[in-house]
């Protein structure tokens, strides 16, 4: 604690040069001496008392989340902020690539802060409520000093951030809110725009124009509650305020169509199928994906039927894990919006530690997208060999 001194002043007035006169009087007197006439000063004397109070001040720690991002992004954590504490990691699914990178990452950083991977406890979601709910429990007991909650049932967020509150347990959400606690993730509406915007500048510069396109397709995932559906929602805004009712599956002279609930590349293999098969004339195509494993679907839906001309289609995804780099390289995906898995762990960890330390974590944290082709991987990926 640190301590601060404040000065209080008390004055005391005492007629000390009256009193001894006074008492020179009554000597005098008793002495039978005459007492001539004479005038009396009064002398004043001020005493100062000088009263200390003790004061406490909250004690700052230096390992904020501003200090540990930066420390974060020049790979250099002064002081190992993390030596003697633990932390909690529970991931959707551990068998997909792109959890696959979080996890690492998160691993990568805790070390590189001076965390023992004694004190990192790992657990599997597989995307399922009960075994999110299990594993909570298991964090529960092990009482660290942040879990990391990576589950995409945002009722079992919900339900895991009432208890963890209860146990006393901080929680940083990974992509998927937890109610009442931090989120670090992606801003979905935003990379939705930033994904349409792109898409409509290849609109003209691909196919020469809006009338040359002959459907755009929304794979949408509404009804999961993740929030999710944002990253289709947003694209679908940005083509209906270019291209009006054209842009809008709803619109009456529209070229779009939204085909719901596909979510992994089963479902996007199935639903590309099913609608081509209705649509035997169209030939030039835009399709926005949840995912990579969406886009890959597709791409194996459209092969299976003879129709897949990359010339002909414009497929944006989002995520860009290991296989989205390739689907770019190879020329499936067009646009990938990157959401840099392999990077995550720069985040979580400096608002972890933050945490830890007792200071404040943002309520939102959100990772910076760009814009992924095959003219700019190199730049971001380098060094991997072209299909």
């Amino acid at each position: 604690m640190v301590k601060k001194l404040k000065k209080k002043s008390k004055t005391t007035y005492l007629p000390i040069a009256v009193l001894l006169c006074g008492l020179s009087l009554i000597i005098l007197l008793a002495c039978g001496t005459r007492v001539p006439e004479r005038t009396i000063e009064t002398v004043v004397v001020t005493v100062i008392e000088t009263i200390v109070e003790t004061v406490e001040v909250e004690k700052v720690s230096p390992y904020s989340f501003g200090v540990l991002k930066e420390m974060a992004r020049t790979g250099n954590y002064i002081g190992d902020p993390a030596s003697g504490y633990s932390l909690a990691f529970a991931n959707i699914n551990g068998s997909l690539p792109y959890c696959r990178l979080v996890e690492e990452s998160i691993r990568e950083e805790w070390r590189l802060a001076g965390g023992l991977d004694d004190d990192l406890l790992i657990l599997d979601n597989m995307a399922d409520p009960d075994r999110a709910l299990d594993n909570a429990e298991i964090v529960y007991e092990k009482s660290p000093g942040v879990f990391l909650q990576f589950q995409i049932d945002a009722h079992t967020n919900a339900l895991i951030g009432k208890e963890a509150a209860e146990e006393g347990i901080y929680i940083i959400a990974v992509e998927v809110p937890v109610p009442g606690f931090p989120l670090m993730g992606i801003d979905n509406y935003g990379a939705a725009l930033l994904a349409g915007d792109w898409a409509i500048e290849k609109v003209t510069a691909s196919y020469d124009g809006w009338e040359n396109i002959d459907r755009v397709i929304y794979l949408d995932s509404s009804g999961t509650g993740d929030g999710t559906e944002l990253r289709i929602l947003g694209s679908k805004n940005a083509f209906i305020e270019r291209f009006g009712n054209g842009g809008d599956d709803k619109g009456s002279d529209s070229k779009a169509v939204i085909l719901d609930g596909v979510i992994t590349a089963d479902d996007g293999e199935h639903s590309i199928i099913s609608f081509l098969n209705g649509h035997p004339e169209d030939e030039n195509m835009i399709v926005f994906c949840l995912n990579d494993g969406v886009a890959e679907g597709v791409h194996s839906g459209v092969e299976k039927l003879g129709r897949w001309d990359s010339a002909n289609w414009l497929i944006v995804s989002h995520g860009l894990d290991d296989r989205g780099k390739e689907l770019i390289r190879s020329g499936i995906i067009d646009g990938g919006i990157a959401y840099f898995p392999e990077r995550y762990g720069k985040y979580l960890i400096p608002a972890a530690l933050s945490h830890i330390y007792g200071n404040p974590v943002p309520a939102y944290i959100f990772m910076e997208n760009i814009v992924i082709t095959a003219d700019n991987i190199d730049e971001y990926y380098p060094g991997r060999i072209h299909q």
